[in-house]
């Protein structure tokens, strides 16, 4: 039969009527997801994203025109228009000497469609104690809530937590301070307090200025708008790069295209707008490698100039490391 996209059409809706057949097979559906993980090498370092889980914001957490996000959400094949898909990932950086792990997930905050980081360790073959670091990139529950068990315990007992300075200090240090229009913030400060508060018990809290080195070559660089002291992570190794952006989207779909889109979570708005245009720019034009806390698992690719906006271009697997 000639291939047209009417033939094709009608086949699909011919098949449409057609009744679910009972599954037949010896085993019954897994009905579960595999772990997420993916191993990269950068140099001689090995980073392996780990998804914490994935779900999906309402169109309305974010700035501009609805209309023209729910184009960009069907466009994007989307399975809905008013949801835009986002992911939750973290890393592990493993430089041969340290384990560093950069953010913790969301453990039980928002239920199972996200908390599952320590499966992730484990398919990874990495015990929570095997951990030497931990870096949180800004005190976002999806960011830190992991900090502790499902228990309320410490989850890394042998880790140091890192955390930009400017950033311990308004979120845990500082007074609680919500800002207009954003009554969620006071949940905010709670959970952040809540999973920090063993570790500064037992002194375990380090922080750290915009530039510090964390470990040779894992490099703190402050992405401010988002929060005060949001982060992103450098690694670099020989002659390789890859910077681990974390907040800098939270929607391929909006905000590659139209990155003048904030988010409902964003403290400063047109700051955040800034930084991500800064970033963006630099990472196109330099051809830097990034991987980001939202982008659709594993999240790691490089970021082109397209229209008005910019395309995510994500790397090819790698079976081989």
């Amino acid at each position: 039969m000639e291939f047209t996209r009417r033939s094709f059409g009608l086949a699909a809706a011919s098949a449409a009527l057609l009744p679910a057949l009972p599954v037949t097979a010896k085993e019954a559906p897994a009905g579960a997801q595999a772990p997420g993980i993916y191993r990269m090498k950068v140099g001689s370092y090995e980073v392996t994203i780990l998804n914490d889980g994935t779900g999906a914001l309402p169109v309305k957490y974010y700035s501009g025109d609805p209309a023209g996000a729910a184009k960009l959400l069907e466009n994007a094949f989307a399975p809905s228009k008013e949801m835009a898909p986002t992911s939750f990932n973290a890393w592990l950086i493993n430089t041969g000497d340290k384990l560093i792990l950069v953010d913790t997930g969301y453990a039980n905050g928002i239920g199972p469609v996200a908390g599952h980081l320590p499966k992730a360790l484990t398919a990874a073959g990495v015990n929570l104690a095997d951990i030497d670091a931990v870096i949180i990139t800004h005190v976002h529950p999806d960011h830190c809530n992991g900090l502790l068990t499902t228990d309320k315990q410490i989850a890394y007992p042998n880790a140091t937590v890192n955390i930009n300075g400017e950033e311990f200090a308004w979120w845990i240090e500082g007074d609680v301070k919500v800002p207009e229009g954003k009554p969620f913030f006071k949940d905010l400060f709670e959970g952040g307090r809540a999973a920090f508060k063993p570790y500064v018990d037992g002194k375990r809290v380090q922080t750290f200025k915009d530039g510090a080195e964390i470990a040779p070559g894992v490099t703190a660089v402050t992405a401010p708008g988002h929060t005060v002291g949001h982060t992103m992570i450098r690694v670099t190794n020989g002659s390789d790069q890859l910077l681990i952006w974390t907040d800098i989207v939270h929607s391929t779909a909006l905000q590659f295209p139209e990155p003048e889109r904030s988010i409902a979570f964003d403290l400063d708005p047109p700051q955040a707008i800034a930084t991500r245009k800064k970033v963006m720019d630099m990472v196109s034009t330099d051809r830097v490698l990034i991987a980001g806390m939202h982008i659709g698992f594993p999240g790691v690719g490089h970021v082109v100039k397209a229209g008005t906006g910019y395309a995510f271009l994500p790397v090819w697997w790698n079976g081989n490391l």
